[in-house]
């Protein structure tokens, strides 16, 4: 199958990208002139280069494709940044919508969060596909932009498009170039952790969310979404698996939570005058301290997807690491 995968330079995208390559797929990707090709020469994929937004250059890139996977965005929680969100996140995937339309493309999947779903924060009660965001969490401006791209994702059923909408979770493994959450592995091997989170949430393996995404171009049901999780843990356990892997220890920080949100939050407030940045944005720093946890059992019985264990999780994720310099060797190595 011809694949066009968006956002292929990504920690997600380049996932994919190796999936798709370990599955024979004819792979070709789209990215815009400034995005780092590093990690994708060694896929050897065929290269497009445009704007999200540019119709004429995605048609191009998609002549003769017989699936998308659109797994580029943007991430950022900060309320100022939501006309930025909405180009990238809404107006973007319209114009993959569009242009996948216009060029006959039979499939597209589309990478969402689960930051779209709602949540219990309640250890004893995962959220799943039907469960509706609401609350604090539905504010948050990278969360209304998702939305509003599944939405139209989902409105593109009618104009012919089957769509396919993955939900992750929490993910770790290799290909972090960027530190999603691999400044954590970073600040535990420096012992310079800067506070522990009260809360917990669901992880699930990058490795296996690439797989997912394929498997969703021919297993997955159109109209559908799929979450995509695994492993519950709290973050003070997150911080010491990665202590175990990394084969060091690290000083817990007594940080009075709610002070670090309101001084963050505050922050985030003065930022027009000061431009000074909060060190994690409040939101995420709210979401944190709550449990979140999420079932992927529609996407194991669907897409075959697997769960793993944290511990492999960030395995992989501190061998990648090693692998290419960005931690040193293990010292029995």
């Amino acid at each position: 199958m011809k694949v066009l995968v968006t956002g292929a330079s990504g920690f997600v995208g380049l996932n994919i990208v190796k999936a798709l390559q370990q599955a024979g797929h004819d792979t070709h990707v789209y990215l815009r002139a400034s995005s780092k090709r590093d990690f994708l020469q060694a896929f050897s994929p065929t290269f497009h280069t445009g704007e999200l937004t540019d119709l004429a250059a995605l048609q191009q890139a998609m002549q003769g494709v017989d699936a998308v996977i659109h797994t580029a965005g943007n991430t950022s929680c900060f309320k100022r940044d939501y006309q930025h969100l909405f180009k990238v996140n809404v107006t973007g995937t319209q114009t993959v919508i569009d242009a996948a339309l216009a060029s006959g493309v039979k499939r597209l999947v589309y990478t969402s969060t689960t930051s779209t779903i709602g949540a219990q924060r309640n250890s004893q009660n995962q959220a799943n596909e039907a469960t509706r965001l609401q609350g604090f969490r539905a504010k948050s401006p990278y969360a209304k932009t998702k939305l509003l791209a599944e939405q139209a994702v989902l409105a593109a059923q009618k104009q012919g498009l089957e769509v396919v909408i993955l939900n992750p979770a929490e993910i770790i493994g290799e290909f972090d170039h960027n530190f999603q959450w691999g400044r954590l592995v970073m600040a535990v091997f420096a012992n310079q952790v800067p506070f522990l989170p009260p809360g917990a949430a669901s992880f699930c393996c990058a490795a296996e969310v690439g797989k997912a995404h394929v498997n969703a171009l021919t297993q997955g049901k159109s109209g559908e979404r799929y979450i995509l999780a695994g492993d519950d843990r709290d973050y003070r356990s997150f911080l010491q698996l990665i202590a175990d892997s990394l084969q060091t220890k690290f000083d817990l920080p007594n940080t009075n939570y709610s002070r670090l949100y309101w001084r963050e939050k505050l922050k985030e407030w003065l930022y027009p005058l000061l431009g000074r940045d909060a060190l994690v944005e409040p939101y995420r720093i709210r979401v944190f301290g709550g449990q979140y946890y999420f079932s992927s059992a529609k996407a194991e019985q669907d897409l075959g997807y697997q769960p793993i264990k944290l511990e492999q999780m960030i395995g992989n994720c501190v061998a990648w690491y090693r692998a290419n310099g960005i931690l040193p060797p293990a010292q029995s190595e």
